[in-house]
Protein backbone atom coordinates (compact mmCIF):
# COMPACT_ATOMS: atom_id res chain seq x y z
CA UNK A 1 0.00 0.00 0.00
CA UNK A 2 1.19 3.34 -0.86
CA UNK A 3 1.89 4.98 2.85
CA UNK A 4 2.11 8.45 1.23
CA UNK A 5 -1.21 8.71 -0.76
CA UNK A 6 -3.62 6.02 1.37
CA UNK A 7 -2.88 4.91 4.76
CA UNK A 8 -5.84 3.29 5.16
CA UNK A 9 -7.49 -0.26 3.65
CA UNK A 10 -9.98 1.44 1.54
CA UNK A 11 -10.90 5.12 0.77
CA UNK A 12 -13.72 7.19 -0.80
CA UNK A 13 -13.00 9.50 -3.65
CA UNK A 14 -15.51 12.56 -4.70
CA UNK A 15 -15.64 12.62 -7.88
CA UNK A 16 -15.39 16.21 -9.02
CA UNK A 17 -17.16 17.43 -5.43
CA UNK A 18 -20.93 17.67 -4.89
CA UNK A 19 -22.17 17.87 -8.51
CA UNK A 20 -25.59 17.36 -6.49
CA UNK A 21 -25.86 20.48 -5.35
CA UNK A 22 -22.96 22.68 -7.11
CA UNK A 23 -21.11 23.24 -10.13
CA UNK A 24 -18.64 20.60 -10.53
CA UNK A 25 -14.82 20.99 -9.68
CA UNK A 26 -15.65 24.31 -7.90
CA UNK A 27 -14.94 25.94 -4.44
CA UNK A 28 -18.26 25.19 -3.43
CA UNK A 29 -18.53 21.53 -4.46
CA UNK A 30 -15.53 20.95 -3.05
CA UNK A 31 -16.40 22.18 0.33
CA UNK A 32 -19.25 20.40 0.62
CA UNK A 33 -18.05 17.28 0.56
CA UNK A 34 -15.23 18.12 2.90
CA UNK A 35 -17.64 18.77 5.46
CA UNK A 36 -19.25 15.64 4.87
CA UNK A 37 -15.83 13.84 5.63
CA UNK A 38 -14.32 13.39 2.40
CA UNK A 39 -10.42 13.68 2.77
CA UNK A 40 -10.06 12.03 -1.21
CA UNK A 41 -11.14 13.85 -3.94
CA UNK A 42 -10.76 13.08 -7.65
CA UNK A 43 -10.51 16.62 -10.01
CA UNK A 44 -9.56 17.55 -13.32
CA UNK A 45 -6.99 19.59 -15.02
CA UNK A 46 -7.23 22.60 -17.67
CA UNK A 47 -5.32 25.68 -18.95
CA UNK A 48 -7.32 29.05 -19.17
CA UNK A 49 -6.17 32.03 -21.63
CA UNK A 50 -4.39 33.39 -19.14
CA UNK A 51 -2.18 30.28 -18.48
CA UNK A 52 -4.08 29.28 -14.89
CA UNK A 53 -4.13 25.53 -14.36
CA UNK A 54 -8.04 25.28 -12.93
CA UNK A 55 -9.78 22.43 -11.78
CA UNK A 56 -12.41 22.00 -14.87
CA UNK A 57 -13.09 18.47 -16.86
CA UNK A 58 -14.43 19.69 -19.62
CA UNK A 59 -12.91 21.35 -23.11
CA UNK A 60 -15.20 23.48 -23.24
CA UNK A 61 -18.45 25.06 -21.61
CA UNK A 62 -21.21 23.22 -23.48
CA UNK A 63 -22.37 20.81 -20.77
CA UNK A 64 -21.93 23.19 -17.58
CA UNK A 65 -23.15 26.69 -19.31
CA UNK A 66 -24.60 26.34 -22.93
CA UNK A 67 -21.97 28.20 -24.43
CA UNK A 68 -19.94 26.28 -27.60
CA UNK A 69 -16.68 27.95 -26.63
CA UNK A 70 -13.37 26.34 -25.23
CA UNK A 71 -11.92 27.18 -21.74
CA UNK A 72 -8.24 27.65 -23.10
CA UNK A 73 -10.13 30.73 -25.05
CA UNK A 74 -11.30 32.09 -21.87
CA UNK A 75 -9.37 34.08 -19.00
CA UNK A 76 -10.03 32.82 -15.33
CA UNK A 77 -11.89 36.10 -14.61
CA UNK A 78 -14.40 35.39 -17.39
CA UNK A 79 -14.88 31.92 -16.46
CA UNK A 80 -15.61 32.84 -13.61
CA UNK A 81 -17.81 35.09 -14.14
CA UNK A 82 -20.11 32.59 -15.04
CA UNK A 83 -19.50 30.39 -12.36
CA UNK A 84 -20.68 33.69 -9.79
CA UNK A 85 -24.07 33.25 -11.65
CA UNK A 86 -24.44 30.19 -9.86
CA UNK A 87 -22.96 31.01 -6.32
CA UNK A 88 -19.77 28.89 -7.11
CA UNK A 89 -16.54 30.07 -7.65
CA UNK A 90 -13.34 28.08 -9.94
CA UNK A 91 -10.08 27.87 -7.94
CA UNK A 92 -7.01 27.40 -9.92
CA UNK A 93 -5.18 24.31 -8.57
CA UNK A 94 -2.97 26.22 -6.32
CA UNK A 95 -5.45 27.86 -4.69
CA UNK A 96 -7.08 24.57 -4.43
CA UNK A 97 -4.19 23.15 -2.47
CA UNK A 98 -3.60 25.79 0.08
CA UNK A 99 -6.82 26.05 0.59
CA UNK A 100 -7.65 22.37 1.54
CA UNK A 101 -4.23 21.25 3.68
CA UNK A 102 -6.11 17.92 4.96
CA UNK A 103 -7.14 16.69 1.58
CA UNK A 104 -5.75 14.66 -1.00
CA UNK A 105 -6.44 15.56 -4.71
CA UNK A 106 -6.60 12.40 -7.42
CA UNK A 107 -5.92 14.57 -10.34
CA UNK A 108 -6.73 13.92 -14.19
CA UNK A 109 -4.34 15.69 -16.47
CA UNK A 110 -6.60 16.57 -19.31
CA UNK A 111 -3.90 17.97 -21.73
CA UNK A 112 -0.19 17.84 -22.37
CA UNK A 113 0.54 21.31 -21.42
CA UNK A 114 -1.31 21.15 -18.11
CA UNK A 115 2.05 19.07 -16.92
CA UNK A 116 4.95 20.91 -16.50
CA UNK A 117 2.51 23.51 -14.79
CA UNK A 118 0.97 21.33 -12.36
CA UNK A 119 4.26 19.90 -11.09
CA UNK A 120 5.78 22.83 -10.68
CA UNK A 121 1.96 24.16 -8.12
CA UNK A 122 2.87 20.86 -6.67
CA UNK A 123 6.61 21.61 -5.92
CA UNK A 124 5.64 25.46 -5.02
CA UNK A 125 2.92 24.31 -2.31
CA UNK A 126 4.74 20.94 -1.02
CA UNK A 127 2.24 18.83 -2.30
CA UNK A 128 3.83 15.47 -3.41
CA UNK A 129 3.00 13.35 -0.69
CA UNK A 130 -1.03 14.14 -1.42
CA UNK A 131 -1.37 14.09 -5.18
CA UNK A 132 -1.77 11.32 -7.21
CA UNK A 133 -1.39 12.23 -10.98
CA UNK A 134 -3.55 10.42 -13.30
CA UNK A 135 -4.10 10.44 -17.33
CA UNK A 136 -5.81 8.08 -19.67
CA UNK A 137 -2.69 8.96 -21.40
CA UNK A 138 0.28 6.85 -20.11
CA UNK A 139 2.91 9.69 -21.66
CA UNK A 140 1.61 12.96 -19.38
CA UNK A 141 2.25 10.79 -15.56
CA UNK A 142 5.63 9.46 -17.59
CA UNK A 143 6.26 12.96 -17.93
CA UNK A 144 5.47 13.46 -14.08
CA UNK A 145 8.06 10.36 -13.04
CA UNK A 146 10.76 11.49 -15.51
CA UNK A 147 11.13 14.44 -13.51
CA UNK A 148 10.20 13.09 -9.91
CA UNK A 149 10.13 10.01 -9.84
CA UNK A 150 9.29 9.44 -6.01
CA UNK A 151 5.75 11.02 -7.22
CA UNK A 152 2.41 9.54 -6.79
CA UNK A 153 0.85 8.27 -10.30
CA UNK A 154 -1.56 5.64 -11.25
CA UNK A 155 -1.98 4.01 -14.75
CA UNK A 156 -2.85 5.26 -17.88
CA UNK A 157 -4.66 3.16 -20.41
CA UNK A 158 -2.34 1.22 -21.72
CA UNK A 159 0.09 0.64 -18.04
CA UNK A 160 -3.73 -0.67 -17.28
CA UNK A 161 -3.50 -2.81 -20.07
CA UNK A 162 -0.14 -4.33 -20.03
CA UNK A 163 -0.26 -5.07 -16.02
CA UNK A 164 -4.07 -7.01 -16.70
CA UNK A 165 -3.26 -8.95 -19.95
CA UNK A 166 0.79 -9.33 -19.28
CA UNK A 167 1.37 -8.69 -15.88
CA UNK A 168 3.57 -6.18 -16.82
CA UNK A 169 4.17 -3.12 -14.43
CA UNK A 170 6.56 -1.03 -16.74
CA UNK A 171 6.48 2.21 -14.47
CA UNK A 172 7.04 3.41 -11.30
CA UNK A 173 3.16 3.08 -10.25
CA UNK A 174 1.14 0.91 -7.57
CA UNK A 175 -2.23 2.37 -7.97
CA UNK A 176 -5.09 0.88 -10.66
CA UNK A 177 -7.65 3.44 -11.39
CA UNK A 178 -10.71 1.73 -13.55
CA UNK A 179 -13.89 0.94 -14.34
CA UNK A 180 -15.85 -2.57 -14.40
CA UNK A 181 -15.85 -2.47 -17.77
CA UNK A 182 -14.09 -0.37 -21.33
CA UNK A 183 -15.57 -0.77 -24.68
CA UNK A 184 -17.58 -4.04 -23.62
CA UNK A 185 -14.26 -5.45 -21.95
CA UNK A 186 -14.22 -6.12 -18.71
CA UNK A 187 -11.70 -4.77 -16.75
CA UNK A 188 -12.56 -5.52 -13.30
CA UNK A 189 -12.27 -9.46 -12.39
CA UNK A 190 -11.63 -11.25 -9.45
CA UNK A 191 -7.91 -12.62 -10.99
CA UNK A 192 -7.24 -8.95 -11.30
CA UNK A 193 -7.92 -7.63 -7.69
CA UNK A 194 -5.53 -11.13 -7.32
CA UNK A 195 -2.81 -10.35 -8.95
CA UNK A 196 -2.78 -7.03 -8.25
CA UNK A 197 -2.74 -7.63 -4.61
CA UNK A 198 0.02 -10.29 -4.99
CA UNK A 199 2.02 -7.34 -6.43
CA UNK A 200 0.75 -4.61 -3.65
CA UNK A 201 -0.81 -2.66 -5.98
CA UNK A 202 -3.98 -1.02 -4.88
CA UNK A 203 -7.02 -0.94 -7.07
CA UNK A 204 -9.95 2.14 -7.55
CA UNK A 205 -12.78 1.90 -9.09
CA UNK A 206 -14.39 4.65 -11.44
CA UNK A 207 -17.68 5.88 -11.51
CA UNK A 208 -19.96 4.22 -8.82
CA UNK A 209 -22.95 5.61 -7.85
CA UNK A 210 -25.41 2.58 -6.39
CA UNK A 211 -24.88 1.19 -3.02
CA UNK A 212 -25.49 -2.57 -3.67
CA UNK A 213 -22.47 -2.22 -6.28
CA UNK A 214 -20.30 -0.51 -3.94
CA UNK A 215 -20.99 -3.08 -1.45
CA UNK A 216 -20.11 -5.57 -4.02
CA UNK A 217 -16.93 -3.86 -4.83
CA UNK A 218 -16.21 -3.61 -0.86
CA UNK A 219 -16.59 -7.69 -0.51
CA UNK A 220 -14.70 -8.14 -3.64
CA UNK A 221 -11.64 -6.73 -1.83
CA UNK A 222 -11.03 -3.34 -4.26
CA UNK A 223 -9.14 0.01 -2.17
CA UNK A 224 -11.46 2.46 -3.18
CA UNK A 225 -14.15 3.50 -4.93
CA UNK A 226 -15.34 7.14 -7.19
CA UNK A 227 -18.12 8.06 -7.17
CA UNK A 228 -20.89 10.96 -8.09
CA UNK A 229 -22.67 10.70 -5.20
CA UNK A 230 -21.19 11.42 -2.05
CA UNK A 231 -24.01 10.60 0.14
CA UNK A 232 -24.74 7.65 -0.91
CA UNK A 233 -20.97 6.36 -0.64
CA UNK A 234 -20.46 7.51 2.80
CA UNK A 235 -23.48 5.92 4.15
CA UNK A 236 -21.89 2.91 3.24
CA UNK A 237 -19.11 3.66 4.24
CA UNK A 238 -19.90 4.63 8.03
CA UNK A 239 -22.08 1.44 8.05
CA UNK A 240 -18.85 -1.14 7.08
CA UNK A 241 -16.52 1.18 9.64
CA UNK A 242 -14.87 2.27 6.99
CA UNK A 243 -15.04 6.05 8.01
CA UNK A 244 -11.84 8.07 6.88
CA UNK A 245 -10.18 9.32 9.89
Amino acid sequence: MNKSFQNRPFIGLSHRGNSKEFIENSLEAFKSVAKKGYKYIETDLRLTLDGHVVTFHDEDLKRLFDLDVKIKNLTLKEVNILFNKHKCELFTFEETLNYFPEIYFNIDLKIKEVVMKTINIVEKTKSFNRVCFASFKSLHTKMVLDKHPEAITSMGLTDVALFKFLKINRKNSNILQIPIKWNGIKILTKKLISDAKKRNLLIHVWTINNPNEMEELIDMGIDGIVTDEPDILMNVIKNRNLLES
